[in-house]
């Protein structure tokens, strides 16, 4: 008698992607479960900066996003900085995962007006080396800013030791495009249209990536080789529309913009590769969200300072935090003293000082 065996269908790769799609789903489900109980307890309270204060949602997802470069809950929302709905981190945070991922990056020189910052990704020969000084940062419009002003050396060090890790170790940090200190800075960097000359190149390409030094012969901004697709009409259109939103309506400014974004020397960008357009657009994207938020700081910046008032004039009278956001309840129907606007706050800090005389 022969045996009959049954048919199996074998499984395909397509199968396999799907399965593991459908895994990796529902463990970030669970995990953001999770991160949504600790982000709920703590949110509120004065240890979360200003950007998660009393969003718990938005503090889950920073948790969650944190995990995945090895931060814990409170190093991921003290150190997180989220805007236009992408994450950056401070400038010593993005360091310390490229040396915890086994990169090397140490301080070569530091001297007033002058910082070089040097990395070697692990297995690598290759030594980079980025110098920012007070002249640069003067080129860029960051002599402007008072967080420069008051402490230029740090940010020296912001800009240099940024770079660096993310030339050296862009994997590790997922793709960051940016350091908080570069946002806080870019809100003085002009956005205005520049009269092509070379100080003005100059000037777009320091705002953008520093000072560029001659590479070694390796370096990766040689030209593209063998047959590779350029970019499309669509992002071709996308480009000319994001560069005239950030204020560079020059051709030259323009290109020394794209020169330094894809790292290799063009004289059109019809020369762009589809990947180099792609890169170029994530990076005009996000300097588009990032000078959007700066321009909302000086508000947030209010906001915060009321606070401060209110509760420092409460305090003075004996109550406490839970007394000031009782009381404001009952004077704005229910709305909560962390989401209140600029002038709920400035009508209850009249209220508490009325109280307090």
């Amino acid at each position: 008698m022969t045996e009959i065996q049954q048919y199996e269908e074998p499984t395909t790769q397509v199968d396999v992607h799907q399965s593991v799609a459908i895994n990796t789903i529902h463990q970030t489900a669970v995990e953001l479960a999770d991160a949504h109980k600790i982000a709920s307890a703590i949110c509120t309270t004065k240890f979360v900066p200003e950007h998660f204060r009393g969003k718990p949602e938005e503090t889950a997802v920073g948790i969650l996003y944190g995990a995945t470069v090895g931060f814990d809950p409170l190093t991921a929302v003290q150190q997180i900085y989220v805007i236009g709905g992408k994450p950056a981190l401070y400038a010593r945070a993005m360091v310390a995962i490229v040396l915890k991922a086994g990169h090397q990056i140490w301080t070569e020189e530091e001297k007033p007006g002058l910082v070089t910052v040097a990395g070697q990704r692990a297995g690598s020969d290759k030594i980079t080396r980025v110098t920012w000084t007070t002249e640069l940062a003067k080129q860029a419009g960051y002599d402007k800013n008072p967080k420069y002003r008051s402490d230029p050396r740090s940010m020296l060090y912001a800009r240099a030791s940024g770079d660096v890790a993310r030339r050296i170790a862009p994997d590790a940090l997922l793709g960051l495009a940016y350091n908080v200190e570069e946002m806080q800075l870019v809100r003085t960097v002009e956005s205005t249209p520049v009269r092509a000359t070379q100080s003005s190149r100059d000037r777009v390409a320091a705002a953008i990536s520093g000072p560029r030094k001659a590479e070694p012969a390796d370096d990766t901004s040689a030209e593209p080789e063998g047959d590779v697709e350029l970019l499309s009409d669509r992002q071709s259109k996308k480009l000319h529309a994001s560069f005239n939103e950030i204020g560079l309506t020059d051709r030259d400014a323009r290109m020394a913009y794209t020169v330094h974004a894809v790292g290799r020397d063009i004289s059109s960008s019809s020369e762009l590769t589809k990947a180099e357009a792609a890169s170029l657009i994530d990076a005009l994207d996000a300097e588009i969200a990032m000078r959007a938020a700066a321009d909302q700081e000086p508000v947030d910046d209010v906001l915060e300072d009321r606070r401060r008032e209110i509760v420092e004039t409460a305090e003075a009278m004996g109550r406490n935090m839970w007394a000031v956001e009782s009381a404001f309840a009952e004077q704005h129907d229910g709305a909560t003293f962390v989401d209140a606007s600029i002038e709920q706050l400035d009508a209850f800090l009249a209220w508490v000082r009325e109280q307090a005389a």
